[in-house]
C-alpha cells in the first residue's frame, strides 16, 4: 500500500508530504511551518503516527540537531557500560571529548545512510519520499535515549556513585536489586527506541512489512554500533 494523498478537486495522486496538489495546486492539508517540541512529545507518546506525521508535514524541521547531540552522549555512555560488561576490563582515563565526537559522528552517518537506503528502496517500489523527512523522524526515534539520560542517569549516579563506571565492584554488588531495576528500565527504553523507528517507517510507507524491517534494522544498527565502538574507544 502506497501513502499518497488524493486530491479532492482533481482526484490526483500525491505523495504523501506534498502541501499542494501537484496538478491543480489546491491544498491538500493543513500547513505546518515549525514544530512545538513540547506538544510532538505528547504525540509520540500518546499516538507516534499523529507526531511522525506532523515531523514529515513541517517545514522547519526544528530540534533534530538538539536531539542527536543529547541523544549521543547517552550512547557515549552506553560504550562505557557496554566496555564495562567484560569483568577483565578496567576503564582508565579516556578522553571524553574525542570519544564523544566520534560516537556523534557515528550516529550522524548511521542516521543518514539509513535515509538514502530507505529513500532509495521506497523509489524502487514507485513511492516518492525525502531524505529530510526520514532522516527527521529516525532522529526523532532517539526519543526515548534522552529520557534515559535525563530521568535514569541522575538516579544512577546517585545510587551507585563513581562505581557506576567501575566493574571493580560491579553496581550489581553493591546494590544488585536497585541495578537490575535500572538495567530494566534501560532496556525498556531501548525497546521503545526500536518501535518508535518501527512508527517511523510505517507512517512514512504504510507497508507493515517494510516498517518493521526498517525499523528493527535502524535500532540494531544504532546499538550495535555502540557495542562495537566499545572495544576501541577505551
Amino acid at each position: 500500500m502506497k501513502n499518497e494523498m488524493v486530491c479532492k478537486n482533481c482526484q490526483t495522486l500525491n505523495p504523501f508530504h506534498e502541501l499542494t496538489c501537484r496538478y491543480c495546486k489546491s491544498y491538500l492539508r493543513e500547513r505546518v511551518y515549525n514544530l512545538d517540541l513540547w506538544k510532538l512529545l505528547e504525540q509520540l507518546i500518546e499516538s507516534p503516527k499523529n507526531g511522525f506525521t506532523k515531523i514529515i508535514y513541517s517545514e522547519q524541521k526544528n530540534f533534530i540537531v538538539f536531539i542527536i547531540l543529547i541523544a549521543s552522549f547517552k550512547f557515549y555512555l552506553n560504550t562505557i557500560f557496554f566496555f564495562l560488561t567484560n569483568p577483565l576490563t578496567n576503564l582508565s582515563s579516556a578522553n571524553i571529548i574525542r570519544n564523544y565526537l566520534i560516537v556523534l559522528s557515528s550516529v550522524v552517518v548511521i542516521i543518514s545512510l539509513f535515509s538514502l537506503l530507505i529513500k532509495i528502496t521506497n523509489q524502487i517500489s514507485g513511492l516518492v519520499t525525502r531524505v529530510k523527512d526520514i532522516f527527521s523522524i529516525l532522529s526523532y526515534s532517539l526519543i526515548p535515549n534522552i529520557f534515559a539520560l535525563a530521568l535514569f542517569f541522575p538516579l544512577e549516579l546517585i545510587f551507585f556513585g563513581e562505581y557506576l563506571f567501575s566493574n571493580n565492584p560491579s553496581p550489581f554488588i553493591i546494590k544488585e536489586t536497585v541495578a537490575y531495576i535500572m538495567l530494566v528500565l534501560e532496556l525498556l527504553l531501548v525497546v521503545w527506541t526500536f518501535f518508535l523507528a518501527i512508527m517511523a517507517s510505517y507512517t512514512l510507507t504504510k507497508n507493515v512489512f517494510c516498517a518493521i524491517v526498517m525499523g528493527i534494522l535502524f535500532g540494531l544498527l544504532m546499538f550495535g554500533s555502540q557495542f562495537v565502538l566499545s572495544f576501541y574507544l577505551y
